[in-house]
């Protein structure tokens, strides 16, 4: 049976061997069917497949799962055509830095193979390894992709610095900009809207923080079957585990290329050791009145004093030390009563949030880093793709269960220096309604998996 590759975003096949392939190319789905006095859950398998009046297709990043897949059952298929590559020209390097054997070996990998997604801790050089990729091909154009304005500054001030590009070089899709050039930094938001009229003028697709490709026809999805490069990478520090996410992101891009885990950054020595302490806050039995789990989490969590006391306590005591104290928070009421709480108490304290210039950001985000100040409080902006070297005490306010979240947390902390070999992880203890108490055994869970207790 055939499978022919059409291009770098679709593969063709027949009705017959679609049916086969089918249940490798499926995940769990919902849909709610009114019952007699209520609506019922259902479940069923959803293929990403789309069918057509004589063929099938699906994406071409899920080709070697495809194969693979084929393979496992002795089930003989020919691939026409090939996936087009691009040919490297340089070895990769990047100005100032010498890749470690490890960063080596995963760059070499993608270089060679063209599609899928390098894992990597937050503090091992990812935005480094995705740069070295791209000095392999220095003629080519290149769209690096995030999700937030703050990581597309960023990326940009990384690669001038690596690549040693210069500011006419280099152009933007995002913040009100709108100005693309060889090398394009865009967000997703912004980059959707003109996909249509530059998906054909990239050789080079870089999307960060890749986890955030959670369905085949989100935001990510749309764009990259608009988006014609044959060289599509993704970075990230945490691969969701979910089947539908995994598929719309191989679909996408490609299966993972590389991987390094927390555990052998530190076994090399080149991130911090984690040490996790428990915050326990007080029971408190009003709320296991409560049936809603936004007013269990209002009330035990967002305006809880008690717990806000204990936090303040515990940074205070950090604070004497010098130590530098990042405090996360997913509601901007809870930031915002942190903040209040830190005030009563004569701590000066600062609360970085969507709405905060990201200039701002930026300056209390390095401000932080050289202990200029020492308590930062922060919604969601800074649990991913920000680095802060000299960060030792990290406080999870926020609570949740997400498995992705909770380690994007952690990396704002993990890397290195000179004068800093631990970071602290505070996890807020708050076992008054059994919503909370499930989502503490969950991170618990995560904490147990991952060795840290």
């Amino acid at each position: 049976m055939d499978i022919e590759v059409l291009d770098v975003c679709d593969c063709k096949v027949s009705k017959a061997l679609s049916d086969i392939i089918k249940s490798c190319l499926e995940y769990p789905a919902v849909f709610y069917q009114q019952g007699p006095y209520r609506k019922i859950r259902k479940e069923y398998m959803k293929s990403v497949i789309t069918k057509g009046e004589k063929y099938n297709y699906f994406p071409t990043g899920l080709l070697p799962r495809v194969i693979d897949y084929c393979k496992g059952r002795n089930i003989d298929v020919n691939v026409i055509g090939k996936i087009e590559k691009l040919g490297a020209t340089k070895k990769p390097t990047v100005n100032g830095l010498e890749l470690r054997e490890e960063q080596l070996h995963s760059v070499n990998k993608a270089i060679k193979i063209q599609r899928g997604v390098l894992v990597a801790p937050t503090g091992t050089g990812k935005t480094a390894m995705g740069m070295a990729v791209i000095s392999a091909f220095p003629k080519a154009s290149v769209l690096w992709l995030c999700h937030t304005k703050d990581l597309m500054y960023q990326a940009a001030d990384e690669a001038k610095k690596l690549l040693l590009l210069d500011s006419k070089d280099i152009g933007f899709i995002g913040d009100g900009k709108n100005n693309p050039c060889k090398f394009t930094f865009a967000t997703r938001q912004s980059f959707v809207k003109v996909v249509d009229k530059l998906g054909c003028d990239y050789d080079i697709v870089i999307i960060d923080e890749t986890h955030h490709i959670s369905e085949q026809n989100g935001q990510y999805g749309t764009l990259m079957r608009h988006v014609l490069a044959p060289v599509r990478i993704g970075l990230t520090a945490t691969m969701p585990t979910d089947k539908k996410a995994i598929l719309a992101i191989e679909g996408s891009l490609g299966p993972i290329i590389d991987e390094i885990t927390i555990e052998e950054g530190q076994e090399r020595g080149i991130m911090a050791k984690i040490r996790i302490k428990f915050l326990r806050v007080p029971i408190d039995h009003k709320l296991r009145d409560l049936r809603k789990y936004s007013d269990v989490y209002d009330a035990g969590v967002v305006n809880n004093q008690a717990q806000h006391r204990i936090i303040v306590e515990t940074t205070q005591a950090h604070v004497e030390k010098g130590d530098a104290v990042l405090i996360l928070v997913t509601r901007i009421q809870h930031g915002e009563n942190l903040l209040a709480a830190f005030e009563r108490a004569g701590i000066q304290a600062y609360f970085a949030q969507g709405i905060t210039e990201s200039a701002l950001r930026k300056d209390i985000k390095d401000a932080l880093n050289l202990k200029h100040i020492h308590v930062v409080i922060a919604t969601t902006i800074f649990q991913e793709g920000i680095n802060i070297p000299e960060l030792n005490v990290l406080i999870n306010a926020a609570g949740g269960k997400s498995e992705i979240r909770t380690i994007q947390a952690i990396g704002r902390g993990l890397r290195l220096t000179e004068t800093k070999k631990l970071l602290i992880l505070y996890d807020v203890l708050n076992l008054s309604h059994n919503y909370l108490i499930a989502h503490v055994g969950e991170r618990l869970m995560i904490y147990s998996e991952m060795n840290w207790i």
